[in-house]
């Protein structure tokens, strides 16, 4: 295991290995709410994830250079923002805009942060 994320309301710990992201739940005995080879397509390390304010999305980024977006509702779709950092993701978050918007911010191994409006892609994919 490379990355862990515990929602904010703590009932869902997230856990990220070289390819898989996993859910599992905290309540329940840690059964898995996303098993293994489900979401699986980083093709490098996970190296970060990180869950939106209402626990309904959560990012993981790699040394791809990928982040994905994945949705506990829709588990067979994800948004793939491929490029996002040369040399790899280093870290994300989520953050809180307070206008219906849904920005995350990433860091990577290029120096970089940046600042992704995602708001209309959950919507799109996860509507």
């Amino acid at each position: 295991v490379h990355a862990l994320e515990l929602s904010h309301d703590g009932k869902m710990l997230a856990s990220a290995d070289v390819r898989d992201v996993c859910v599992w739940s905290v309540d329940d005995g840690w059964t898995p709410l996303v098993a293994k080879g489900r979401w699986c397509f980083h093709t490098q390390r996970i190296t970060c994830l990180a869950w939106s304010k209402d626990d309904a999305v959560l990012a993981s980024g790699g040394n791809d250079d990928s982040i994905y977006l994945w949705s506990l509702s829709k588990k067979m779709k994800r948004v793939h923002y491929p490029f996002a950092h040369r040399g790899g993701i280093s870290a994300l978050e989520f953050l809180d805009s307070g206008d219906n918007a849904t920005s995350l911010v990433s860091s990577g191994s290029d120096a970089c942060i940046c600042q992704w409006d995602v708001t209309a892609d959950i919507a799109s994919k996860f509507g």
